[in-house]
C-alpha cells in the first residue's frame, strides 16, 4: 500500500512538471519555446521589425505545426501582436498581456465567452465594453 501511494505521488509530481515546463513560456518573454532556436529567433525578430506577417506565418506554420495563435493573428491585427511581442521584450508585462487577451491570446486570463470563443460583436474592432470601438480600449 505505502509503495503504491508513495508511486502515485511521484508520478503527480512528475505530471505537475511537465506541465509547467510545457506551458511556462506561453506569454512569458523571459522563456523560450519548446521551437526556440537562436536562427529561428533572429528570423522572428527580422519578422517583427519588419512588421512581416506572412515571413511570421511561415515560421508558425512550418513542419506542418499549426498553433492556435496562426488561427487568432491575421494580417490585420498582426501589429497589435508586434506591439505584445516588443511590450513584452521590454519588460511591460502588463502591456503585453493586455495586447495578448485583446487578440485573445490570454491564456485563460483574456476575454472569453465560455464559447472559446472571444467576447466580440463582428470580430476585431467591435470589441464589447471598448470606449471608442476600436476594441483597443483608450490607450
Amino acid at each position: 500500500m505505502k509503495k503504491t501511494s508513495t508511486m502515485v505521488i511521484v508520478a503527480l509530481a512528475l505530471m505537475v512538471l511537465a506541465i509547467t515546463a510545457v506551458s511556462a513560456y506561453r506569454g512569458d518573454y523571459t522563456e523560450k519555446g519548446p521551437n526556440y532556436s537562436a536562427d529561428r529567433h533572429e528570423l522572428m525578430e527580422h519578422a517583427f521589425d519588419n512588421n512581416d506577417y506572412d515571413a511570421w506565418e511561415t515560421m508558425m506554420t512550418e513542419d506542418g505545426r499549426h498553433p492556435r495563435v496562426v488561427d487568432v493573428v491575421t494580417p490585420e491585427n498582426f501589429d497589435i501582436f508586434v506591439q505584445a511581442h516588443e511590450a513584452g521584450e521590454r519588460g511591460d508585462n502588463a502591456e503585453a498581456a493586455e495586447l495578448r487577451a485583446e487578440l485573445g491570446l490570454g491564456n485563460g486570463n483574456g476575454m472569453h465567452d465560455g464559447n472559446g470563443r472571444g467576447d466580440r460583436e463582428g470580430g476585431m474592432g467591435q470589441g464589447k465594453g471598448m470606449k471608442d470601438g476600436s476594441g483597443r480600449g483608450n490607450r
